[in-house]
């Protein structure tokens, strides 16, 4: 009896205090207390604060404005969206919530899903901003690779992709590249120390995507790669087509992804999971991992690859890059590259520096080392080195 009075008035007890701090959490003092916060710019004093109001159930649109716009403050993008689409759970054509989430997903690179709020956005924002603009952004790559054996001549890349919005759902991406590369073996029957035969391979492609945004944190996303190949006198149709469905949560993504290609008449199927994350809510320290199984006759093939990058001072990011495993005829980046020099690969790694010119521009500048295996001896290896340069516009 004696134990039962005890639990009975530590029961009590607890909800004695529990409505205390009810009483003491009123509307009008956490209304009162989170403005006055929010006035003097205590941007982590009114996240915590409004963490424990909400936690006692006051929970209401002023409030979650305040936390958003603190959490914005503290360059907590993805904290800043949790407020802001609890506004809107309230309050669905709030203008406020609805810009701050567009500026949010902007900074988090997810401008595709930043669309989604486009119709919500104000007049004068749109036209600051040139929202009405069909073509959304522009990019131009180049690349030079060279090698430390005679029998493989100088490689060229060269890359113009351009961004297209249809209204706030759906995006398309176009590109096209050119590559170009001399391959010097020796001629059959010729005896040892005559003269290297060069053959060239020249490779043209084409590259359209579709994204769709289907919820404010899904995505399907269809792609088709086309290649034509010209090694001598033998030329070659390749085709790709590709297939994704993305999922935007709190500090990180997933994407599910599959790739059916006829590539120099094999058919080869790839399958991807990559999983991306931003522990900080922003860009300043992000990652990207990526594991995918290649099937193709007689041969299955596994890769892993582990993007890791930081901003290393103001406007200018530094990522590192690594993919693990052997691979031929391998596509990245939602299919946009493709990867099948005949020599496979065996590693690649590389980093690549991003550089904010403006607002609306960048630079990017990169170096990518790769170790490959010759193909008629894939005992003999030899190393490649890749410098690339790009920018991008945005509109």
């Amino acid at each position: 009896m004696q134990y039962l009075k005890k639990i009975s008035i530590l029961f009590f007890l607890i909800l004695s205090l529990y409505g205390k701090a009810q009483e003491t959490l009123s509307y009008e003092a956490v209304n009162i207390q989170s403005y006055a916060l929010y006035e003097k710019g205590s941007w982590k004093e009114l996240l915590e604060y409004g963490k424990n109001a909400v936690a006692v159930g006051q929970d209401f649109t002023l409030l979650r404005l305040r936390m958003g716009y603190a959490a914005f403050m503290n360059s907590d993008f993805s904290q800043a969206i949790i407020h802001y689409e609890q506004v809107l759970k309230n309050d669905s054509y709030n203008s406020t919530a609805h810009y701050y989430i567009w500026l949010c997903r902007t900074y988090l690179n997810q401008s595709e899903l930043a669309n989604l709020q486009i119709p919500f956005l104000s007049d004068e924002v749109l036209a600051k901003e040139k929202k009405g603009f069909a073509i959304t952004g522009v990019g131009i790559e180049s690349s030079y690779k060279t090698t430390d054996i005679i029998t493989r001549g100088n490689t060229f890349f060269q890359y113009l992709g351009v961004q297209n919005r249809f209204g706030s759902k759906m995006t398309m991406d176009l590109a096209g590249t050119y590559f170009n590369q001399s391959i010097n073996s020796p001629v059959t029957g010729a005896p040892a120390g005559a003269p290297l035969k060069t053959s060239s391979i020249n490779q043209t492609e084409f590259y359209n995507k579709l994204s769709f945004n289907i919820h404010p944190h899904w995505q399907l996303k269809a792609a088709y790669h086309y290649a034509n190949t010209v090694f001598d006198i033998s030329t070659y149709q390749n085709h790709a087509a590709f297939a994704a469905l993305k999922y935007h949560g709190n500090y990180f993504d997933i994407q599910v992804e599959g790739v059916y290609s006829n590539m120099f008449d094999t058919s080869i199927s790839q399958a991807s999971l990559q999983i991306g994350y931003y522990p900080k809510g922003n860009m300043n320290l992000y990652g990207i991992s990526t594991a995918t199984i290649r099937n193709r006759p007689s041969e299955t093939g596994f890769n892993f690859k582990q993007v890791l990058g930081a901003k290393v001072y103001k406007g200018v990011w530094l990522e590192a890059n690594a993919t693990f495993g052997k691979f031929k005829d391998l596509f990245e980046n939602d299919a946009k590259y493709l990867y099948n020099a005949p020599d496979q690969n065996q590693f690649k790694g590389g980093l690549v520096s991003y550089i904010s010119l403006s607002p609306k521009c960048t630079l990017e500048l990169g170096y990518t080392l790769e170790q490959r295996a010759i193909v008629t001896n894939t005992n003999q290896l030899f190393t490649q080195h890749s410098i690339t340069g790009g920018l991008k516009w945005k509109f």
